[in-house]
Parts: structure tokens; C-alpha cells; sequence
């Protein structure tokens, strides 16, 4: 059996369209896997750029996962795959997007609250992390994730956090309490998405690193930061700067560079042209939406391509 290529239809009529060969049908864990993909960087990129949803979803017309279906719009493809994913297949994504959507559209909002997903702090990249009136720190463990580098991970997050905690699957959550130092709370993720505290964090603002928090920003955010503390101007060459910067900056006390570190990180994701995008998509897709770089003209055609009046659905 064989569908035709959707990128067919740019071509021209006297050029054979090339087929999909379909293979076998997917056991159910390649089945969630291919559902997963759906809520990756490459896909939701591809949609934004070429707007040919049948393109980024290519790989479920390959194996029998999209079928004729009733008349709606391309976003409940995303609704159907992800309610199947919440019920059977709770990976990484899943926690990303239940923290996206109980963090920056429950407890803050996407205009006055940064989210950051997989943010580099020292040795280690962070899940999410949140900058508000300060800076949290989520790694998320799943059933299927190994504890073996949580020491690593938190210890790099606490040069850096105000508050860090581990969110784990409530099998596992109790486990990792005694594995991370007293400083790192421990939260669990219920099966309906609500998040309940297993351990509280402790506040560690006063015992940040300057130096790693520095490697944290970019050049015209430290500049900006440090020349608004002074009555210097940062004119130095491209080769120094940097270097002097950073002896400035890892002079000045652990709770002012914090404050340099919110005051940035939370102005990168709440500029009113991203908020607005990030509030518009469906809830499954929000987390995506922080996590991909899109121009203007991408995040339009992300919008209208998830309106788009199909007439298909998830097998």
C-alpha cells in the first residue's frame, strides 16, 4: 500500500510523483515513539518554514498512523497524538510542556515569566527553567531516565538557581530525595498533570556563582548590566572585552549577579511578539513554541498551518 508524497503537489504535473513506501504497522512502542517525534525541534521547524504540514508529518503517513478522517484543522493531529502520549508514553516532552502550561500559563504568565527549555549551565543543560521574581531550576526524571548524573546536574544548577528541583514520575520521585543535596527540592508529576511536592527546596541566592552565572549571558546582556551599574562605557576591543567584563562581573556579590541573570533571561522570552505566539498555540504545542527559534514570518506560518481546515486524523 502506498500514499503519495505530499511535497508532490509543488511539483510539476509532468514529473512522476514519488511514493511512500508504507511499512509494517508499529508495535506500540514504536507507535508512542512516532507519536513523540511529533513534538520535536525538526517538525515543529518544518512546519513554521514550509507551511506543508503533510511534509513535517511525513513519517506517519510512512507508517499507517494518518487515515482519512472528519473535517478539523491541523492542531488536532498534535491534540490527538498528545492525549495519547499523556496516557501511555509520559517522556520528557510530557513534562516539559505539563511545566510549560501549569508554571507559564497557571501560576505566571507568558508576558511577566521567561521559560527556557534545555538552557546550558556549566557541565550540564538544563530541562526548564523559569525566571519570574527568580530563577528555578527543573531537571526532569522520568520513569525511563537513569538517576546517574543527577549529582553532576544539580550541583551545576545550584552555581547558578535561586531554587532547583528534580520533577520524577511519583515510582521514582521518593528515590530521588536521597539523592540530591538538602538544597534540591523534589517534585512529582501525577498522572493528570497536577505537581505535587515530595520535598521543599531551600533558597540558594546568596550561594550562587558569579563566574558560571556570567557564562550564562550574552555579550550585550552583561555589558548592558554592567555599564548601567556604572558611569563606564565597555570600550574595549573584541578581544578584551569579554575578558574584562568577566572581572567586573565576578566581583560583584552572588545575589546582584542573580539579579543581573532574571532581569535578562526573563526579557529574552517575554518580548510581546513571542508571548503572543507562545499563548496562541494549542496547549500541547507551547512548550515547542519556547523552545524554537522562529522569525516572524515562521511563527505566522506555524499559526495559519495549524488552522488549516484536513480532512485526516491519528489511526
Amino acid at each position: 500500500m502506498t500514499f503519495r508524497d505530499p511535497r508532490s503537489q509543488h511539483r510539476g504535473s509532468g514529473r512522476q510523483a514519488r511514493q511512500y513506501t508504507l511499512e509494517r504497522m508499529p508495535t506500540h512502542g514504536e507507535r508512542y515513539r512516532l507519536l513523540a517525534r511529533m513534538f520535536t525541534r525538526p517538525v515543529f521547524a518544518s512546519l513554521a518554514s514550509s507551511g506543508d504540514w503533510r511534509r513535517a508529518l511525513g513519517f506517519l503517513f510512512n507508517h499507517h498512523l494518518i487515515r482519512d478522517g472528519r473535517r478539523h484543522i491541523v492542531s488536532q493531529l498534535f491534540d490527538q497524538a498528545w492525549d495519547e502520549l499523556r496516557c501511555h508514553y509520559r517522556n520528557e516532552y510530557v513534562y516539559k510542556a505539563e511545566l510549560a502550561n501549569r508554571l507559564i500559563f497557571g501560576r505566571h504568565s507568558p508576558r511577566t515569566a521567561g521559560l527556557h527549555v534545555e538552557l546550558p549551565v556549566g557541565r550540564s543543560i538544563v530541562d526548564v527553567a523559569v525566571f519570574n521574581g527568580t530563577s528555578t531550576a527543573y531537571e526532569i526524571k522520568t520513569e525511563f531516565d537513569s538517576a546517574r548524573r543527577i549529582q553532576t546536574q544539580t550541583s551545576d544548577y545550584l552555581k547558578v538557581f535561586d531554587e532547583v528541583f528534580v520533577v520524577a514520575h511519583p515510582s521514582v520521585a521518593s528515590d530521588y530525595t536521597q539523592l540530591v543535596p538538602r538544597e534540591v527540592g523534589v517534585l512529582s508529576l501525577k498522572k493528570g498533570g497536577s505537581l505535587s511536592t515530595v520535598k521543599p527546596c531551600i533558597s540558594n541566592r546568596e550561594h550562587v556563582s558569579s563566574s558560571t552565572i556570567f557564562r550564562c549571558l550574552r555579550r550585550a546582556e552583561y555589558v548592558a548590566a554592567l555599564e548601567g551599574r556604572s558611569s563606564a562605557r565597555m570600550n574595549y576591543s573584541n578581544v578584551l572585552i569579554a575578558r574584562k567584563c568577566e572581572e567586573l562581573f565576578c566581583a560583584l556579590p552572588a545575589h546582584e549577579a542573580h539579579r543581573i541573570l532574571v532581569d535578562a533571561l526573563r526579557s529574552r522570552q517575554t518580548e510581546s511578539h513571542q508571548a503572543d505566539f507562545v499563548s496562541q498555540l494549542p496547549r500541547c504545542l507551547r512548550a515547542l513554541g519556547l523552545a524554537t527559534p522562529l522569525s516572524g514570518r515562521q511563527r505566522t506560518t506555524a499559526l495559519k498551518t495549524l488552522n488549516a481546515k484536513i480532512e485526516f486524523s491519528i489511526t
